[in-house]
């Protein structure tokens, strides 16, 4: 049987559970920022997908939203208030215009279109992101 010497037992103690503390606080650290970046490029990329969606053809938010969700092999489920938001402050700006339509299945459907200035947005934005994301592919590598 081991013997334990008092004075030492309670400063490791101590030692133990701070190491404890430090590692669920870094543990938070990591995951507040990891939501973040989450958040930011879900967020950035909003936009881009949802003029490069409409610009195929006028749709809905339904089918916006589901779309985005196939694309993406489900890492990308918008929330639906954002996307109405992202919806209204793109046609508020001119860059998409919307038009309601009589649904078979209950209440009009609100569908989206891409205006020119919606196209040039989309088409410099590809032209900006194409070669950043290409060449981020390139060179980060899972390690």
């Amino acid at each position: 049987m081991q013997k334990y010497n008092n004075k030492q037992l309670l400063p490791n103690l101590i030692k133990s559970m701070k190491s404890l503390k430090n590692k669920a606080l870094e543990k938070d650290i990591i995951k507040q920022h990891h939501d973040q970046i989450v958040f930011d490029l879900k967020r950035a990329f909003l936009q881009f997908i949802t003029l490069f969606l409409i610009r195929q053809g006028p749709k809905y938010s339904y089918e916006i939203k589901a779309e985005i969700l196939k694309l993406s092999k489900g890492g990308f489920d918008i929330d639906r208030n954002n996307l109405y938001k992202k919806l209204r402050s793109l046609e508020k700006d001119g860059l998409l215009k919307s038009q309601l339509e009589p649904s078979i299945k209950g209440a009009q459907r609100k569908y989206y279109k891409i205006t020119p200035q919606g196209k040039t947005l989309l088409n410099k934005s590809r032209d900006t992101l194409y070669p950043l994301l290409s060449s981020l592919r390139k060179n980060i590598v899972k390690r």
